[in-house]
């Protein structure tokens, strides 16, 4: 079986995606953090899978003594596979890992918040990820980059962008409903003050391949682990057989796995209940004020103007932390109990804080001029900077909140 490692760090939910329908799949990814990386853990894997989340922060986790350690896992013949912020660490970009020599395209050129599913167009037919994948292909993307290719790359586009699919979104703007009352993108990139427009999309590519050393890279803006994909799972599964090495000698062993194992405290199950009840209540919340519904089990669609995928990871880490406290058994994680707890004690308020919080950014919705990130309103600025920060990136309690489920999440897994 190929011996995959999982960068856990900076990945949170998509981390937590990718271990699921990993293992629904048959695969055991070892889960890695940059620190085992520094210590020269990636010898005994044949690929390294990196999974969403923001690139540059995990350039920060990684440091350079990390990164060197990933390039010279691929150039000795590992394999690289990078979904959507995993794909990005690769790239040729300030902070990049540069095993490729693609870069971004500039936000203010591409399209900048697409989600859903959409059509590809395969460069090669005969690629091994097709195996056993009936047309028409389509996969899943979540709020992703785009790459952009120079002359004479020696890169390989496996896939390019067709047409949107019935669950694709452009913003909070489903691309049927708009396309299909013939009235056009021009006024909503106007009124939204970014690219829309879908046909932007088409031809572009989504899925790329190419070598650094003997090991090959394999990068993807759709996400092929979305849970319940099946195409897309089936994908996964085909591009890990593809991407082992041939011969490729280990220079590591992998870390045995923590042969003790420690039972969770009645605190710790009544905390992680408390938690599971607060957020089920808190996205009810959402849901009656007209701010979100849900695109399926991990991911929330949300009204422009207001934070979603943030509290889609909330969600998502409380549940599944709630269910293996439930399922009980016993854990690696001697203070685990604790942990739970305290993200806990932690975690109620920030709902609270957050529903009064959604209420004022609904208010300040019906005057217009506002993003998820800027307001006019100084009482909804103040409390985002409490929440957030004041950045589109996590910060504020919710990233010291998302730290301390990870802590947790990472011990149940």
């Amino acid at each position: 079986m190929t011996k995959i490692a999982l960068l856990w760090d900076e990945s949170f939910l998509w981390g937590l995606m990718a271990v699921k329908s990993f293992r629904s799949l048959g695969l055991k990814p070892e889960i890695v953090t940059a620190a085992d990386v520094k210590d020269g853990a990636l010898g005994g894997f044949d690929v390294l899978f990196v999974p969403g989340g923001w690139a540059s922060d995990k350039t920060v986790s990684l440091g350079p003594e990390g990164a060197d350690a990933i390039r010279e896992f691929v150039r000795a013949g590992g394999g690289y596979l990078g979904f959507c912020g995993g794909a990005g660490l690769a790239l040729d970009v300030e902070g990049g890992l540069s095993l490729t020599h693609v870069s971004r395209i500039p936000t203010k050129h591409r399209v900048p918040s697409f989600s859903g599913d959409i059509g590809l167009v395969p460069g090669d037919k005969g690629h091994p990820i097709w195996k056993g994948i009936r047309q028409p292909y389509a996969f899943h993307a979540w709020w992703p980059g785009q790459f952009h290719i120079g002359e004479g790359d020696g890169i390989t586009v496996v896939a390019a962008y067709g047409g949107p699919g019935k669950d694709f979104c452009l913003a909070d703007l489903p691309a049927g409903d708009v396309s299909g009352t013939g009235s056009g993108w021009d006024k909503w990139e106007s009124a939204y003050g970014i690219n829309l427009d879908p046909g932007r999309l088409t031809g572009e590519p989504a899925i790329i391949e190419t070598t650094y050393g003997e090991g090959k890279v394999f990068l993807s803006y759709l996400h092929l682990e979305t849970p319940g994909d099946a195409k897309g799972n089936r994908a996964l599964l085909n591009v890990i057989e593809y991407l082992k090495p041939e011969r490729r000698a280990s220079k590591k062993k992998v870390k045995a796995p923590a042969s003790k194992s420690y039972p969770v405290s009645p605190e710790a199950v009544k905390a992680s209940r408390d938690m599971m009840k607060a957020a089920r209540e808190f996205i009810a919340f959402g849901e009656r004020n007209f701010l979100w519904y849900w695109r399926n089990s991990w991911v929330l669609q949300w009204r422009r103007g207001v934070r979603g995928v943030e509290y889609s990871m909330l969600y998502g880490m409380v549940r599944e932390i709630a269910e293996s406290m439930r399922a009980g058994g016993g854990f690696s994680d001697p203070a685990l109990s604790g942990k739970v707890v305290a993200v806990s004690e932690r975690i109620l308020p920030f709902f609270e804080e957050a529903k009064e919080l959604l209420l004022k950014e609904r208010f300040a919705l019906m005057n217009g001029g506002m993003s998820s990130i800027r307001s006019h309103d100084p009482e909804v600025a103040a409390l985002r900077e409490k929440l957030f920060s004041s950045s589109k990136r996590f910060g504020g309690e919710f990233k010291a909140i998302l730290i301390m489920l990870d802590g947790v999440a990472r011990g149940i897994l």
